[in-house]
């Protein structure tokens, strides 16, 4: 809890507490006022009791003015500290008020009529040393104004009885401070106690309807929010639009400067999202750098409404022109808005924000910058489709649905001389997902990494198995390293780990990279490939003529294999450019002293081509399409028995092997 809060919320509470008991006090003051103008009036000139009422409205005139000012100010919690001081000053001229009427309206000939007027003056006092208990200082200017001046008065000029009364008068005063004092104590305990239960449930509120890092609303709030925004469309009948923002490269500045930058970045967006929407719209932070804001009652037209949301939009990207002060460095980024529209209260809250992410979703996935997407239902499904698979992909592996497949590698003779591992992922309900549709998402959420952990240790485990028979024993097996997966820090201590506990011929492991993996940190590449290659690992230019590595780099590189494209072979016995190329690369595989095999073989006369130019190592469906560990096992199984490991396969049905 706040004590700053707690003290600011005590001293308003007082001073609500001191204003609010101004009408008793000032209806118990008139009454004593006129009780003492009635006894007095046959004993004090009316000229002094004139004097003295004119002194006495004036004080509790102000006052009342005073009260009615207060009364007025709407924030006069804001203003405590001001509203103290005067009335603290109001009590101190009632106190002289009553203290000169002690002096004025005072008998010096009669007794009674002395102790009529110290009997009053006590109960005053009395009643204001409790009704101001609260604020000491206020206690004191009150009685101390009534002492002031009364008390010399009855000292000096009265007689033995008034002067007892007076030193009793003294004493009482002194009792009543005293346990005023300690009644003002445990009242402020109360209202301590009172004021630190509201702010705790106060902060308790903020904690569970308020983002602690920008204040802004958080999801549950902008669910009670929306949900208000959908009843209001349905009674007016109009159109409300909810917007998805989000920022681009937030995980990057993260990385780079980060997370105590990450949110200030996302404390000045808040800031200045709040600035540029009206105060009927709501911004929320639903988590990370992802800012919902509702809009509602924008149109009775359809048009219109898209119009509006599609200018708050603009406004909100237009905060964005301007650089953030990060760490006293500036820094630039900018937002992909998402817009669904929504009209009465049919809808359901998740369903709206859903449909918001997906529009969001697809101005991330435009080429400009600055991107602003209206939800559509024609990309609906596709989206759809992305998201269930990109959600379904994280408990893929743990639910144990990912499979090997193997497709053979053979040499002239057909005989097989190892396999390429293809990951395949079977679905429990959409059964055989094309890897074409996974391998790219679990390359952007990370998922890669994990699921190629896992193949390379089933590779190398299979490996192992095959070790301890004859006809297995000098296979080897080919496994694809994404991008992301070879540049992990720690993937030489990973590979290492595996191989090491599988206990498998780290010779017969073959690690296939892509060209695009290599021209980016070659010297890292090659460092990496160095440290594997003293295990006995070998590795392969996987899709090679298809990238951008020049020779240089390729020379540079301490490959063991390229491997052809595909696209190389389909038209090679028909296609002059596609064989100068394929020609061109045997040769260089030759004179780097790389070996060479060719993918995506599907027709005799293409192996034959291949042969001719100088290729001695074949994979396609002309021998094989990927198969099952067992079917592929039994296909070896064949194979020692045959010539060629493609005879007993020839007549399978031809389909992609593309992982």
């Amino acid at each position: 809890m706040n004590p700053t809060a707690e003290a600011a919320a005590l001293n308003a509470e007082i001073v609500q507490m001191l204003y609010s008991n101004n009408r008793r006090s000032l209806m118990a003051a008139i009454v004593v006022m006129l009780s003492l103008l009635l006894v007095q009036r046959h004993l004090i000139d009316h000229v002094i009791l004139a004097l003295w009422c004119s002194l006495f409205v004036a004080a509790y005139g102000a006052r009342v003015v005073l009260t009615y000012h207060y009364e007025k100010d709407q924030h006069h919690d804001w203003h405590s500290p001001q509203w103290l001081q005067w009335f603290r000053a109001s009590a101190g001229f009632c106190g002289v008020a009553w203290g000169l009427g002690g002096i004025l309206l005072f008998p010096e000939t009669n007794t009674a009529h002395q102790a009529f007027l110290i009997f009053a003056l006590v109960g005053v006092s009395g009643a204001g040393i409790v009704i101001y208990s609260v604020d000491t200082l206020t206690t004191n200017l009150f009685t101390g104004g009534i002492l002031l001046f009364m008390i010399p008065r009855f000292l000096l000029h009265g007689s033995s009885v008034s002067l007892a009364l007076a030193v009793l008068f003294i004493v009482y005063v002194i009792y009543v401070t005293v346990a005023g004092r300690s009644l003002a104590s445990s009242l402020r305990e109360n209202i301590s106690l009172r004021i630190a239960a509201n702010l705790d449930h106060k902060n308790v509120h903020q904690l569970a309807y308020y983002d602690f890092l920008t204040g802004l609303p958080n999801r549950r709030l902008l669910t009670d929010r929306l949900n208000e925004a959908f009843a209001r469309c349905a009674r007016q009948q109009t159109y409300g639009a909810v917007l998805c923002l989000d920022l681009n490269n937030f995980k990057g500045l993260n990385d780079s400067k980060g997370h105590q930058a990450g949110d200030e970045l996302l404390q000045q967006v808040a800031a200045r999202l709040q600035q540029c929407l009206d105060k009927k719209d709501t911004v929320a932070r639903m988590g990370g750098d992802e800012f919902i804001a509702v809009l509602d009652e924008l149109s009775l037209n359809k048009a219109d409404a898209i119009a509006a949301a599609q200018a708050c939009a603009e406004k909100m990207m237009a905060v964005f022109s301007e650089p953030f002060e990060l760490q006293n460095s500036k820094y630039r980024t900018a937002p992909s808005i998402g817009i669904c529209l929504f009209q009465g209260d049919l809808q359901h809250e998740a369903e709206v924000l859903r449909r918001a992410d997906i529009a969001m979703y697809q101005a991330k996935k435009s080429d400009k910058r600055h991107s602003i997407q209206m939800y559509d239902e024609l990309v609906h499904p596709a989206v759809e489709m992305r998201a269930t698979l990109e959600n379904e992909l994280a408990f893929a592996l743990q639910a144990n649905q990912f499979e090997l497949y193997y497709q053979v590698q053979v040499n002239e003779l057909e005989q097989p001389t190892g396999a390429e591992v293809l990951l395949r992922w079977l679905h429990p309900t959409m059964g055989m997902i094309p890897p074409d549709q996974f391998i790219p998402l679990a390359e952007e959420n990370g998922e890669i990494v994990p699921i190629g952990q896992w193949v390379l240790a089933q590779a190398c485990y299979q490996l192992k198995v095959w070790s301890r028979f004859a006809h297995t024993a000098q296979l080897k097996l080919s496994v694809n390293v994404s991008a992301i997966q070879f540049s992990q820090p720690d993937f030489v201590p990973m590979v290492t780990e595996i191989v090491l506990a599988s206990g498998c011929d780290a010779r017969n492991l073959r690690l296939e990279l892509t060209e695009s993996l290599i021209v980016k940190n070659i010297d890292e590449v090659i460092e990496k490939i160095n440290a594997l290659k003293t295990l006995g690992i070998t590795f392969s230019l996987d899709d090679f003529g298809v990238g951008q590595s020049s020779l240089s780099v390729l020379k540079r590189l301490p490959l063991d294999e390229l491997k052809i494209d595909r696209s190389f072979i389909k038209d090679i016995a028909d296609n002059n450019y596609d064989s100068f190329i394929v020609q061109t690369i045997i040769n260089m595989g030759k004179n780097l002293s790389h070996s060479v095999i060719a993918e995506g073989v599907e027709m005799q006369q293409q192996m034959a081509t291949l042969q001719h130019m100088g290729c001695h190592a074949f994979q396609g469906f002309l021998f094989s399409r990927p198969l099952p560990l067992a079917e592929f096992e039994a296909c070896l199984q064949s194979a020692t028995q045959t010539t060629a490991f493609g005879t007993p396969l020839t007549p399978v049905k031809l389909f992609s092997s593309t992982l």
